[in-house]
Parts: C-alpha cells; sequence; structure tokens
C-alpha cells in the first residue's frame, strides 16, 4: 500500500509538471506569436553587392531611420576578438556615425536627459541589464541601428532604412534585442523605455532575470502589448526581420542574402544558461520520457501485474488460492498465498494413511510429541525458518498481519463433482494436501483449531450429529 501510495504521489507531481510546462510554452508561444505579414521578405529589400550603395531618394523613399550606429561596451576599447568586426561595419558604411557607448558615458546620459530613470539604471543588478536598457533609451533619443559586437556586416544597410522599426526574428519564439532598427522618438521605443521600470523584477538566477526585465523577452514582450494596441497600418508598420535576412541561427545556404554576419559571443551568459540552453535542446524530448513515464506508471495502478495476489485477508482469515500444479509460472515461494493444485481425482473412500494427514501434508502426531511438532512448527514459522519438510505451518509475515483467526481455501467448484472426491496435493509437488473430501474419514484426527469458539461450536456439532444418528439406529 506505501509503494502504492508513492507511486500515486510521484505521478500526480510528474503530471502537474508536465501539464504546467504544456500551458505556460503554449501560453508564452501564443501571446509572442508575430503576425506573418510583419516579416520583411527578400522579395521587399533590395539585395546589394557588399561595396554597393543605395539611395532611397533615387527610388522614390525616403530614409526614416538616420545614419547612426550604436554599440556598447564596458570602455572606449574594445575586446580585440570584437574589434575587427566592429571596424568592418563601420569601413563598409564610412557615411552612417558610429557611437560607442560605454557604462560611464550610459550613465552621464541617462542622468542628462532621463533624470527619471537613474536609479533604476544604477540599481540594476547585473551590467548587462544597464547594457539592454541604454540601446533603447539612445534610439529613443537619436534613433538609428543598434549592434552587439558579435554582428557583422556583409553589405550596406541602406535599403532598411526606409522603414520605422525593424527587429530581428529569434527562436524558439519573439523577437531579439541584438539588432535593433529605430526612428527617432518611436512610440514603440518610448513604450519600452517607459515600461523598464515596471517590469525591473529578480527572477533569482542571472538568466531569467535579464531576459525578463531588459533583454528579448522584455522587448517581445513589448512587440505583443504594442502590435495589440496599434494595429499594424501600410503605412507605419513595426517590421520583423526574417531568418533570410538575419542570417542568425541560419544553416549553411540558408541565408545567402543576409545582412549580417553572427559570431555567437553571448559574454553575459552565466552558468545556469547551460542547463537553460540544455533545455532548449532537450525539452521535448524530456517531455515525450515524462509522459511515456506517466502512462506506464498508470497502467501499473489501474492494471497490476498480479492481480490474483491483491487478496491476502478476508475477516481476520488468511486466504489461499488454488493453483494447478506442476505450474512453471511461478514458484511456491514466490506466491505464498497459492495453494498447489493437482487435478486428481482419487476414489472417494479414501485410505486410513491419506486420511491420517493434516492439511498442511504432514502426517499428525497424538500425545506429546504432536504438541511438541506444532509448537515448533508454529515458532519456526514466526522467525521466518522452515518447519517439517522445509516448510512453515505459518507463513513469514509482517506485525500487522501476524495474527490470524485462521486459513479460508478456495476451490473451485468445477473440481468438487457430486460423485467424486478431489484431494489437494501430491507427492511430487511439495507442499502436499493430501486429503480433502465431502465426508471426513472416521479414522481421519481432527484438525487443532486456533480459535477456542470454533471448537466449541465443532464439539456442539459433533454431539449433535451422533445424537442424531443413535435416535435413527434405534
Amino acid at each position: 500500500m506505501a509503494r502504492r501510495r508513492s507511486l500515486c504521489i510521484f505521478l500526480t507531481l510528474l503530471a502537474l509538471i508536465l501539464v504546467g510546462t504544456v500551458v505556460v510554452l503554449s501560453s508564452i508561444t501564443y501571446y509572442l506569436t508575430i503576425d506573418p505579414s510583419a516579416y520583411l521578405s527578400d522579395d521587399e529589400v533590395p539585395i546589394l553587392d557588399r561595396l554597393e550603395r543605395w539611395n532611397a531618394t533615387a527610388h522614390g523613399k525616403v530614409e526614416r531611420i538616420p545614419r547612426i550606429l550604436h554599440q556598447t561596451w564596458r570602455t572606449e576599447t574594445l575586446p580585440e576578438k570584437w574589434q575587427g568586426i566592429s571596424d568592418e561595419c563601420r569601413e563598409l558604411m564610412p557615411d552612417y556615425e558610429y557611437m560607442l557607448w560605454t557604462d560611464a558615458s550610459s550613465r552621464d546620459f541617462i542622468a542628462e536627459h532621463y533624470p527619471w530613470f537613474l536609479d533604476t539604471f544604477n540599481d540594476y543588478t547585473y551590467p548587462i541589464e544597464r547594457a539592454d536598457a541604454i540601446r533603447y533609451f539612445v534610439l529613443h533619443h537619436y534613433g538609428g541601428v543598434y549592434l552587439d559586437l558579435d554582428i557583422g556586416c556583409r553589405r550596406p544597410l541602406d535599403p532598411l532604412l526606409i522603414y520605422p522599426v525593424i527587429l530581428p526574428k529569434t527562436i524558439p519564439v519573439g523577437i531579439s534585442n541584438d539588432l535593433i532598427f529605430s526612428e527617432k522618438g518611436h512610440p514603440f521605443m518610448a513604450q519600452a523605455i517607459h515600461s523598464l521600470t515596471t517590469w525591473d523584477h529578480s527572477w533569482i538566477l542571472n538568466y531569467p532575470t535579464v531576459m525578463f526585465s531588459t533583454g528579448p523577452m522584455f522587448l517581445s514582450a513589448q512587440y505583443a502589448i504594442y502590435t495589440s494596441s496599434h494595429p499594424a497600418s501600410a503605412s507605419d508598420p513595426i517590421r520583423v526581420l526574417a531568418r533570410s535576412l538575419y542570417g542568425k541561427n541560419a544553416k549553411n545556404g540558408e541565408a545567402p542574402n543576409s545582412f549580417f554576419d553572427h559570431f555567437y559571443g553571448s559574454s553575459w551568459h552565466a552558468e545556469d544558461a547551460g542547463f537553460i540552453a540544455f533545455l532548449l535542446r532537450w525539452g521535448k524530448t524530456l517531455m515525450w520520457v515524462g509522459l511515456v513515464v506517466f502512462i506506464i506508471g498508470i497502467i501499473s495502478i489501474f492494471f497490476p501485474a498480479k492481480q490474483r495476489n491483491r487478496l491476502r485477508r478476508m475477516g481476520g482469515y488468511e486466504i489461499l488460492f488454488p493453483r494447478r500444479a506442476g505450474s512453471q509460472s511461478d514458484s511456491d515461494d514466490e506466491l505464498p498465498g497459492v495453494v498447489g493444485l493437482p487435478v486428481d481425482v482419487r476414489p472417494p473412500s479414501p485410505t486410513s494413511s491419506e486420511a491420517s494427514n493434516d492439511h498442511y501434508g504432514r502426517s499428525s502426531t497424538s500425545g506429546v510429541a504432536g504438541t511438541v511438532r506444532a509448537v515448533r512448527n508454529r515458532i519456526a514459522g514466526v522467525l521466518g525458518f522452515g518447519g517439517d519438510d522445509g516448510y512453515s505451518r505459518v507463513p513469514s509475515r509482517r506485525r500487522s498481519q501476524r495474527y490470524s483467526r485462521g486459513v479460508l481455501f478456495f476451490l473451485p467448484a468445477m473440481f468438487t463433482p457430486q460423485s467424486q472426491d478431489v484431494e489437494l496435493g501430491g507427492s511430487s509437488s511439495p507442499p502436499a494436501y493430501q486429503s480433502l473430501s465431502r465426508q471426513p474419514s472416521p479414522d481421519a484426527k481432527r484438525l487443532p483449531r486456533e480459535e477456542g469458539r470454533s471448537t466449541e461450536h465443532e464439539t456442539a456439532t459433533t454431539s449433535r450429529t451422533r445424537s442424531t444418528s443413535n435416535q435413527r439406529n434405534a
């Protein structure tokens, strides 16, 4: 019972985890779904050669995003591995203004232009949160293009400047904040900077705290809120850069027209990011494994393998079920609640030697020897040792089952024909249950009873039977 209860508790917890995970992921996927019409396709954007420039006015367009490149780092000196990538973008577009925002200059900028946010900016736990926040403020104040240091440029960004806001699609859902195009003072960027204070919460671990307070999940939520409250129009939509033009997480040859190269720095990731990456990669597999384990557990509860062993006691009596003798499916030691049942039909009149055997398959002995044998077998059974013939009269059991009023034997009616007697046992399969007939043999000795009350009842019944027999003979 304790084992079954533990299994039920485990399956309940597993079901809650599976259902909770499905509900959370389904909700996030639903609310962060991007309208397919928002994606920029290869057909809408002119694909330039590496050194070819594009003029919006010559094509009857207006550049809404100023030609400014924004990047952030701790100091004025970029790491060597990122310096070359940054220089390549600047050389490819020399007419773009370049602005590098350090920790010091970012704080000064906030204090000068957005002093209401300075306390929140200074109180951020992780430096990456300040790096995330400053990009939203400078794009709102100046406009332009923000790029992380691990993003390189394949070709000039001129054709993308005609849209008011461009955000890149990321996996598994939502948008990323490592690349943002925005015109100056756009309402979406205004909403983002004014939502930072509200979303400033600690999620204990580094990764979820950054993701939901200032990172991609924060910006994805802002995009979902903005698009739901500002339906996209043909004149002023927020466009989403598809993988074919963004290039991130694309396989070789999947994004030949991409504007960017990606070098996957992820310098802000802590140790917990490895676990998150593991879940992203193996999460679905773990969910399927959990579902299989849950189904197997449910089957084991409602369809146990050994139904015949579930019933052990009834009304204080131990229950023993018959089993066909000679069966190889289970041994008698493995199934203590099963009695061997050889299908042997013997003559209705048992011999005196057969009738003299007791119901445990051993010859009963009268007098002191029989009493000693019975006590010895009972003690041996309680202690777990075998009695005569290696079989204990009282099987070993738990304390809660130690005391019993007796034993109930269930014998199918098909083995008890009216004209013949069926005897249990045989010399070939221990324990041997020799005689069980409808009418007890006159020479058979009465089995001992544990309950005095049952003995008195049987004595009275025997006396009445003898009296009736004497009256008939008279």
